[in-house]
């Protein structure tokens, strides 16, 4: 089954969607949807696509081409706007992370996509890397010689050097434009979040207007606490992932792959880390792409649906308000 598509920001980020719709012969590209000249441009002579199929809003394209969905790599800003358009016209949605930056708004976007019949995903690509589905494959595998047993202690943290604020110039975009990434694969691994108790800041150094950086302690149903850690404004870029259980711990570092340590024998001793098998994998879009997909044709709902992404959305907002009002925010509260 062939299924058409509107791409909805080509610039940038939306490079993927031109590169892997393009490539995969289950979608047709029916319209490209960039206000930016140059990128539309580059984007019809790669698709070899005609002019007429260029257009500067969505608008117009809806108008007219024959399309079945609309896929948005636009800035969060814009992902409800974009996203209430296609709904009306009765077109499912794929939408880059995160779907939004309003909780409130999450909650309704994903109602307005049930009322309207169609499938609603969000593109959270990191549950698609090699490493993080590896880490998801062990935890799920209690027969598997990597399997940590449950998981009660958790230590993310992500420095990134990223000076140049761009389209991140809004209170907390942190959160929304990269903690829904790392709160998206806590979510699969552990649950349901209960509580948050976050601290943002920012740097003397930063040239962010906004805070940049985010520590929290993320409490679980499960009984995992999670301690994480996001900077924005840093001077080196780092990434630890530790999951602790009562069997040994997974950790990835700034190493290619993921390793399983044993629990130790003896009192503050240590073990030797054993590397996980990776499993050979399409770059972490194609995966998106797959299960949107799959989820249109086949009704099979992915983690990354709309309503799955509303536990993701969830923390999100939990840290926002914990950092905001200097207090612990219980997932109750959100309603």
């Amino acid at each position: 089954m062939s299924i058409s598509v509107i791409l909805v920001g080509i610039g940038g980020r939306g490079r993927w969607a031109v590169e892997i719709f393009h490539a995969d012969p289950r979608w047709t590209i029916a319209a490209l949807v960039e206000p930016n000249a140059d990128f539309l441009e580059s984007a019809l002579q790669y698709t070899g696509l005609p002019k007429s199929a260029g257009f500067s809003s969505l608008s117009g394209a809806l108008k007219s081409v024959e399309a079945d969905a609309v896929i948005a790599c636009t800035p969060t800003r814009t992902h409800g706007p974009v996203g209430r358009e296609a709904f009306a016209a009765g077109k499912h949605y794929l939408v880059e992370k995160g779907m939004t930056f309003d909780w409130e708004e999450a909650k309704a976007l994903v109602h307005e996509a049930e009322t309207a019949g169609v499938r609603f995903c969000v593109a959270q690509n990191y549950r698609y890397h090699p490493s993080e589905t590896a880490v998801s494959a062990c935890l799920s595998d209690s027969s598997s010689p990597y399997y940590p047993g449950p998981i009660e202690i958790v230590d993310l943290i992500h420095h990134r050097y990223r000076p140049e604020p761009r389209t991140l110039n809004y209170p907390y975009a942190m959160v929304w434009d990269m903690s829904c990434h790392h709160v998206d694969l806590l979510s699969a691994w552990l649950g349901t979040a209960e509580e948050v108790i976050a601290v943002a800041s920012n740097p003397r150094w930063s040239n962010y207007e906004y805070d940049a950086n985010i520590a929290a302690i993320i409490r679980y149903e499960s009984g995992a606490v999670c301690h994480y850690v996001l900077t924005h404004a840093a001077t080196v870029s780092d990434y630890r992932l530790v999951l602790q259980g009562p069997k040994g711990t997974l950790r990835a570092f700034d190493r290619p792959g993921v390793q399983f340590f044993p629990t130790p024998t003896a009192m503050l001793g240590s073990s030797e880390g054993i590397d996980v098998p990776m499993p050979a994998l399409p770059r972490g879009e194609q995966g998106v792409v797959d299960d949107f997909y799959r989820y249109i044709v086949d009704g099979i709902e992915p983690g990354i649906s709309g309503r799955n992404n509303l536990k993701t959305l969830a923390v999100c907002e939990m840290l926002v308000r914990s950092a905001a009002q200097r207090r612990t925010v219980r997932a109750s509260e959100l309603g």
